[in-house]
């Protein structure tokens, strides 16, 4: 009760002691003198204590923070920590639900002297054992528990509020290098941390992630660090690179892998594609697009072309857009349209006479000439020039690249004797003439062919030859009687009169007429011949009757082998 002795002083009152008031007595010319009672000093003392130690604490205290996240897991108020490089630079003083419960609010106390680090630039996440495409972070809070990092800031106010990043950042404001934006629509999300590869080397990452609801596409920015952020050019391209990846095409079957790490974690990579020079200095935040792989970023090089509108008439399965235009191996176009939907029915109908099928393909002179265009050959020079061609005998058609996978190309080449063609227009579009490839050829010749052997009358023709034998097996008989009658007459009496050369007439008759008999050379030949072609035609009966029934049997095998059954092993 020490405090109320000592008020109870101040004031002049001791409750032990009571001593009686006297009356005032007002003397004239008397005044009154003030006199300080040494008491008064312990008050003193204590309120100039309690005020130094309130401006003290007032004084060493640093600027209040608040943070909004949507998650406060392993935040507590009175332990977690606020460090900056691993030192300690503040303490959470509060953790508490926003008014309308959709977010918690962490109140920090931060360390006199850290008010230059608060800007709005300034960076709070939380550290905490992570695990991502970048590798396992923070095992040491295991033990120490969780704590909040802050990158200082340098740029703009102080805010009122920050709100703290689901991930640490991967780069930081001090890291010297280059920040770009990659924009693209139809490749799968890749997150934040992938890396970006030049030549195999791993010179950065993707920072963020952010999908454009109004255009449809995800952006990314992407940090290059130093020094390989000079390799960045307005000239340089930048693709997806997967770790695995198996492409099928009219080159073939193609499996690419590229390292442990990228087969993981995939990867975007960048350079300055083929026929491509060198660009000038780009900004950061510079924006690119990205493409799904190095050989579509090569393709969007090529700006400049030509539409052609190509009618075949045979099977153009295999025949994908995307597919090569070539001319004697050499690459000179794309296909861009199969089929092209730009005719309706009934138009097909009245502009095509089989109807043919429309392929819409664009020959693409840059891959001749190189991107910077070198030669002073314009896009109407080179309609010209194709114009010029199809007049001595151009032409296009299918071909199979790859009977593995059966994939088509548009092949170009000059052909012999070429039918006069005048080059027309449809949907818009000149039309390339086309011929019927090879194999397509060699095709209608064959049906061709078995068209005339099924409309050939064999069995007419096989009865003619029976008549025909018939008839010379009875002129063979009518010789041997003629001949017989011959001999008889010959050797009677009544030939003995006739003049001699009548007699040697006949008789050199009746040498000729025994060689035609069937014992006879020419006969005996006859008969040989009559005899095998008869066997012939026996033979030919079965295939004449297969040929009716199926003509292209002349070509493909129609024997049904049985299937094999497999036996059982050897025991």
């Amino acid at each position: 009760m020490l405090h109320k002795r000592l008020i109870l002083a101040f004031f002049g009152i001791n409750k032990s002691r009571r001593l009686p008031v006297k009356e005032p007595t007002l003397q004239p010319n008397q005044t009154d003198k003030w006199s300080f009672n040494p008491v008064w000093i312990i008050p003193l003392l204590a309120i100039f204590v309690a005020g130094w130690m309130l401006y003290q604490d007032w004084s060493s205290r640093g600027p209040t923070v608040t943070i909004v996240t949507n998650n406060a897991d392993g935040i507590e108020a009175g332990k977690t920590k606020v460090k900056v490089h691993n030192v300690d630079v503040g303490e959470v003083s509060q953790v508490k639900l926003s008014n309308d419960f959709e977010h918690a609010l962490i109140t920090i106390e931060m360390e006199k002297g850290t008010e230059k680090m608060l800007r709005q630039d300034t960076k709070f996440w939380v550290i905490k054992p992570r695990v991502g495409t970048e590798g396992i972070s923070g095992l040491g809070t295991l033990l120490s528990g969780s704590y909040i990092e802050v990158e200082p800031g340098s740029k703009g106010e102080t805010p009122s509020r920050y709100t703290m990043l689901k991930q640490p950042p991967l780069s930081t404001a001090e890291d010297q290098g280059l920040r770009l934006k990659l924009v693209s629509k139809d490749i799968p999300k890749m997150s934040a941390g992938t890396p970006i590869h030049f030549h195999g080397f791993d010179v950065g990452h993707i920072e963020s992630v952010d999908f454009d609801t109004q255009n449809q596409r995800i952006t990314y920015r992407i940090f290059i660090r130093a020094p390989f952020n000079s390799l960045v050019n307005s000239s340089v391209q930048f693709w997806v690179t997967p770790g695995l990846a198996i492409q099928s095409s009219s080159k073939g079957l193609a499996v690419k892998m590229d390292s442990l790490e990228t087969l993981i974690t995939g990867g975007i990579s960048f350079g300055v594609t083929a026929n491509e020079d060198n660009g000038h200095t780009v900004s950061d935040m510079t924006q690119f697009t990205l493409y799904s792989s190095k050989e579509q970023a090569t393709d969007n090089r090529y700006t400049q072309f030509i539409n052609y509108m190509f009618l075949f008439d045979g099977n153009i399965g295999g025949l994908e857009v995307g597919a090569p235009v070539e001319f004697r191996g050499i690459r000179i176009g794309t296909v861009t349209q199969v089929p092209y939907h730009g005719l309706g029915f009934s138009e097909w109908n009245k502009t095509l006479h089989n109807p043919s099928i429309p392929v819409l393909a664009r020959f693409e002179p840059q891959r001749l000439t190189g991107i910077s265009g070198d030669d002073d050959m314009t896009i109407d020079d080179w309609k010209a020039m194709f114009k010029s061609q199809v007049e001595l005998g151009i032409r296009a058609s299918l071909s199979t690249s790859n009977l593995l996978t059966g994939s088509k190309i548009i092949s170009v080449d000059y052909v012999v004797d070429p039918k006069p063609y005048a080059l027309t227009k449809v949907a818009g579009y000149p039309v390339f003439p086309t011929v019927p490839n090879g194999l397509a050829s060699i095709g209608q010749k064959v049906s061709a062919l078995l068209d005339k052997l099924n409309s050939l009358p064999l069995d007419k023709t096989v009865s003619s030859l029976n008549s025909t034998l018939t008839s010379a097996d009875n002129t063979l008989k009518t010789l041997n009687k003629a001949t017989k009658q011959l001999d008889d007459l010959l050797a009677s009496d009544s030939a003995k009169a006739l003049p001699d050369d009548l007699i040697s007439t006949l008789r050199e008759l009746e040498r000729t007429l025994q060689d035609y008999q069937e014992e006879g050379s020419i006969g005996g030949k006859i008969n040989n011949n009559l005899a095998t072609l008869e066997r012939t035609l026996n033979e030919l009966q079965p295939v004449i009757r297969q040929l009716q029934q199926k003509p292209n049997s002349l070509i493909f095998d129609t024997s049904n082998a049985p299937d094999t059954i497999p036996g059982k092993g050897a025991k």
